[in-house]
């Protein structure tokens, strides 16, 4: 039960994470702070969603574009996020490109990263049994 705690844990923080990135690092991706929370949990559960789903079809249909479904789950989770959210405004076509790429950069890397530092600082739950 822990683990499964620290594991949404880690994924809405990802989440957080890369919404935050984005709305500091790219012109027309906006983040308003009443919502954001609701924003995160719509944005993770959608990509969470999305992303096995499009792996399956890109691996039966177009092997060449596994590697890519992370991107494009990453802007199906945005724009269903943008329409439910009522936090998160992204204008014009360079906005959604970059703010879409910076998302999927961010928080991959801190879902990847999060869990180490969880570790670090003691969180035994967060240690991957694969690694014991």
């Amino acid at each position: 039960m822990a683990r499964l705690a620290v594991m949404i844990v880690v994924y809405l923080g990802s989440a957080a994470l890369g919404l935050l990135a984005a709305a500091v690092a790219v012109d027309g991706f906006r983040v308003r702070v009443f919502g954001f929370v609701t924003t995160v949990v719509i944005y993770a559960i959608v990509q969470g969603l999305v992303t096995p789903w499009l792996s399956r079809v890109a691996a039966e249909r177009a092997r060449y574009l596994v590697g890519l479904t992370g991107l494009a789950a990453t802007v199906i989770a945005l724009v269903i996020a943008s329409w439910f959210g009522r936090a998160l405004w992204i204008s014009g076509l360079s906005a959604w490109a970059w703010g879409a790429l910076v998302v999927w950069i961010v928080s991959s890397t801190a879902a990847i990263a999060l869990p180490r530092l969880l570790v670090a600082l003691g969180v035994e739950a967060a240690r991957d049994p694969r690694e014991e």
